[in-house]
């Protein structure tokens, strides 16, 4: 007979289907007591204030129609920084509204390749491996907020085509 998963699995999981579907995803933390996810993308280039500024009013404006036309019980919670370092950006968004996570992981990377078409860092990929439903995570995402989980936080990364996740 086989054994229920542990509950972190289904998470743990879930962090590598997403980096498998978004090769543009350079981090990605779920903080499962706060419900929030926190992406990180990384741009070859560093922004300027100005450019920066634009990019979050665009984002937020986006956030606000989409949980409009969702209907979401209440606000989408956003929030983008950045960090400059050696002529690289790192953009880390916090997204916190659990029924439509996929949906909106979707939407936000659509935006940061529409916004940065040359500059936003992807990993290279065989041809063999095609982003649809079939090859990777396809329900919906929630982060429920289990007390039995060890820390509640995990994040996940890739290096040279792995992915390791740790649980903080």
């Amino acid at each position: 007979m086989l054994e229920e998963p542990l509950p972190e699995s289904d998470h743990i999981q879930m962090l590598v289907d997403l980096l498998l579907r978004f090769p543009e995803i350079y981090t990605i933390t779920l903080n499962l007591p706060s419900a929030s996810c926190h992406l990180s993308y990384m741009i070859r280039r560093e922004l300027a204030q100005e450019e920066f500024t634009a990019l979050e009013r665009q984002l937020q404006e986006i956030m606000e129609t989409f949980c409009f036309l969702n209907r979401c019980p209440e606000r989408c919670r956003f929030a983008i920084t950045r960090e400059s370092e050696q002529g690289l950006t790192r953009l880390q968004l916090t997204l916190s509204c659990e029924p439509f996570l996929d949906e909106l992981i979707s939407l936000i990377t659509a935006i940061m390749h529409e916004h940065f078409p040359e500059e936003l860092i992807v990993e290279q990929r065989s041809s063999t491996y095609c982003r649809g439903p079939e090859n990777g995570f396809t329900g919906e995402l929630t982060l429920p907020g289990d007390s039995e989980q060890r820390s509640g936080r995990l994040s996940a990364f890739r290096d040279s085509g792995k992915v390791y996740i740790f649980d903080h």
